[in-house]
């Protein structure tokens, strides 16, 4: 990783800990000396928000294949052109060694690992070209083949079930935080003060 990226996301970090404990140490603050006022604040932004709306956008069925087996013509011959480029591309244009050694100098990985992740990617794209070129032909020439492998790969799958645990509201933290305030305060005054004395000195060492 380039040496800007890496100080770039070590400030960053820094930054999201410095404000972490500064909330850390205002929150244990108001545990300790004001835990209602603490309260009234965690009721104020404990604001439910329903997932329901994603939930329908979700389920709604957008079907496309209408439209391919309308236009299988024009459709069938631009999928069977774009794999044919990929094919033509990793087979006969790329030049792996040069690939890996440039990679490898620019993502400053060795070698070996931009290697293994080259020929993943290539691999992939194959495959996936292969894929189309069949798909696209039989598009082309025998389009009542693809109907049987459509309707079973088209099953439709909701996601209601698995969403359903998130529109569930939990408060037990809450409870137990309220129930222990100034216990729950002293450690996060003495966390959040502890984490900001020890960014500061660190940021103190860092050179200008």
């Amino acid at each position: 990783m380039p040496p800007l990226i890496q100080s770039w996301l070590l400030q960053s970090v820094v930054i999201f800990l410095l404000f972490g404990s500064l909330a850390g140490v205002l929150a244990g603050v108001l545990l300790v000396f004001r835990p209602q006022s603490f309260q009234r604040l965690g009721a104020r932004l404990n604001r439910w928000i329903s997932t329901r709306h994603l939930d329908t956008l979700l389920e709604r069925n957008i079907a496309i294949d209408p439209w391919f087996y309308r236009h299988r013509i024009v459709s069938g011959a631009l999928i069977l052109s774009g794999a044919v480029y990929v094919l033509v591309f990793f087979i006969v244009t790329l030049d792996r060694e040069p690939a890996i050694a440039g990679l490898a100098a620019r993502l400053d990985y060795p070698p070996a690992l931009v290697g293994g992740l080259l020929d993943a990617v290539v691999l992939s794209a194959l495959l996936g070209a292969l894929c189309a070129v069949l798909a696209a032909l039989f598009m082309l020439f025998r389009p009542s083949l693809l109907r049987g492998f459509e309707q079973d790969a088209n099953r439709w799958l909701s996601l209601r079930k698995a969403l359903k645990p998130m529109e569930i509201p939990r408060d037990t933290l809450d409870r137990f935080v309220l129930r222990h305030a100034r216990q729950t305060g002293v450690f996060l005054l003495l966390g959040g003060l502890y984490t900001l004395v020890f960014l500061l000195l660190w940021l103190g060492r860092q050179p200008v």
